[in-house]
């Protein structure tokens, strides 16, 4: 083996070791069982329910250290997002958030919903506005229950 080759390999080790790990941010799930980007689905997919408001959440982290991988921070925030949009639909009552939308404000004032995340990145700051619509399931009518 040539010198050469010799170096070319300590390189490449070195330089792997000193690849900044992508997991110095928490992961966040997305709660699907009480948020949904459209109507309930799954159990409560037909359940009736009550509308009680709009309810929104922020999200902001640093992304001075990314490294080309902003999409899925994006999607981590924004299941960070979906879970305090939750929370705040819970402090009125509410059992569930339907409708949730990513929000984003264009530079020439407009405002764009979106159903997939979508966030705002200054270069120092990454943010995440999400709006959705918190509802009250009713009571199951056991009269309506049928059995098999």
């Amino acid at each position: 083996m040539s010198r050469r080759s010799v170096v070319l390999i300590l390189f490449f080790c070195v330089s792997c070791v000193s690849v900044p790990e992508r997991t110095n941010h928490p992961q966040y799930l997305f709660p699907e069982k009480w948020v949904y980007t459209d109507l309930p689905t799954g159990a409560e997919e037909n359940r009736p329910y009550k509308i009680l408001g709009w309810v929104r959440a922020k999200t902001d982290w640093p992304t001075l250290d990314q490294d080309g991988y902003s999409q899925s921070l994006c999607k981590n925030y924004f299941n960070k997002a979906s879970a305090s949009l939750l929370k705040e639909a819970k402090k009125v009552g509410a059992d569930a958030v339907i409708q949730v939308r990513s929000v984003v404000f264009t530079l020439d004032g407009r405002t764009e919903e979106h159903s997939t995340p979508e966030c705002s990145d200054d270069g120092a700051v990454g943010e995440v506005l999400l709006r959705g619509i918190a509802i009250k399931f009713k009571p199951l009518d056991e009269k309506r229950v049928i059995s098999r």
